[in-house]
């Protein structure tokens, strides 16, 4: 919707503490890119995904007008070097929203959720692909910005739109991005 990334622009760029989160961080992955990255599990249990270090959490919401549906927010924010990860999600008030009522409305949704995004950072699309996680629809892109380089992963499930994000300062992605999107589950979405 029109005004939900806006903290999600904020945040980018902010100084971040990095605090202890009450979620589940498994020991090291061996996978893992680098040394302290571990799986980190919400603390609901809807997903998990690696992140460099121990993430903070902000929470967020949106009233309902004329034009947007209420939405809470709950995203993990992690930094490792000059990287920023984010993941999480926003809930619709689906009792007047449901952006997956139709396939016309599944598209319309994850694109306004790309382009809203983009536009709180001043980016523009690079590149983009539609994909599936599980049964549910996705949409991968890449955006890029005088400030920064981005890759996001948006999924819509019912009235929860998950999301995970990486910033970065390359103009290719570092391939410790790569990991993190491959690690991305949900397990009771």
């Amino acid at each position: 919707m029109k005004t939900k990334w806006l903290r999600l622009g904020a945040v980018l760029f902010a100084a971040l503490p990095v605090l202890a989160l009450p979620g589940r961080a498994a020991d090291a992955d061996p996978g893992a890119p680098g040394t302290g990255w571990k799986t980190f599990t919400d603390p609901e249990g809807r997903f998990s995904i690696l992140m460099p270090a121990a993430p903070e959490m902000q929470n967020g919401s949106g009233p309902q007008d004329a034009a947007r549906p209420g939405y809470t927010s709950r995203l993990y924010l992690a930094k490792e070097n000059n990287n920023l990860y984010i993941a999480g999600f926003m809930l619709y008030d689906s009792s007047v929203y449901d952006p997956s009522a139709t396939p016309e409305k599944i598209e319309a949704e994850l694109a306004a959720d790309r382009d809203n995004f983009n536009r709180e950072l001043d980016a523009h699309v690079t590149s983009q692909q539609r994909r599936k996680i599980g049964d549910y629809p996705a949409l991968e892109f890449t955006s890029s910005s005088e400030e920064a380089d981005f890759s996001g992963l948006m999924v819509l499930v019912g009235a929860r739109c998950y999301v995970a994000v990486a910033t970065y300062h390359t103009s290719h992605a570092p391939p410790e991005v790569g990991r993190f999107f491959s690690s991305f589950k949900l397990l009771s979405p």
